[in-house]
């Protein structure tokens, strides 16, 4: 996520913060618990903290969970199947890949003909996080594989001394993020060895 979204969704809760504390200033002018209006006192501090606490938690919730990733359909790689070298079958193929990448290319094979594959990009975001795309690779004839299930990670992890993601921003979210993350991403990590 740029910087320009994460204002956004700071705006985003401050604007919610504020709706529900007129809400609750309301509440408090009704049932006459309001004791000065110069400050937001409240005869029962008790009830005053849960309901700081109860804005605070609801702020939170509208604020992250409205997001989710983009439907599968739309995380499959557009120029499936991705033919093979003449040749090669998927474990040949991967093989290749890990001589090529072999610092930025982590796989592992769960079933006969498939692998699931996490790519680190050599290109870092302007702030310097690391960009990484996952996805299940799995051969669909004798000479082609498809690409389904992609991510995106952009982190802090370095890639070189662990496997493990320090958090970070999954996606893609929304087109904006796969067009510009994840099929870069994507595509770098099947350019064929020079």
């Amino acid at each position: 996520m740029e910087l320009k979204d994460y204002q956004k969704r700071g705006n985003f809760l401050r604007e919610i913060h504020r709706i529900l504390c007129l809400f609750r200033w309301k509440f408090f002018e009704r049932n006459n618990l309001i004791v000065s209006k110069d400050s937001f006192l409240c005869p029962f501090p008790f009830v005053r903290s849960v309901l700081c606490i109860w804005t605070l938690g609801v702020s939170l919730v509208l604020g992250t969970s409205c997001v989710s990733l983009l439907p599968s359909e739309r995380r499959v790689y557009p120029k499936n199947p991705v033919k093979l070298p003449a040749g090669m079958d998927i474990h040949d193929w991967m093989e290749t890949k890990k001589q090529q990448f072999p610092d930025r290319l982590r796989n592992y094979s769960p079933y006969e003909n498939s692998y699931k594959i996490m790519f680190y990009r050599k290109e870092f975001t302007r702030l310097g996080s690391y960009i990484s795309c996952g996805a299940y690779v799995r051969q669909t004839d004798k000479h082609a594989v498809e690409l389904i299930e992609m991510v995106s990670n952009v982190n802090y992890a370095d890639y070189s001394i662990s496997n493990i993601p320090k958090g970070g921003e999954l996606g893609p979210m929304n087109e904006k993020e796969r067009t510009e993350i994840l099929l870069p991403c994507i595509e770098e990590f099947l350019t064929p060895p020079q």
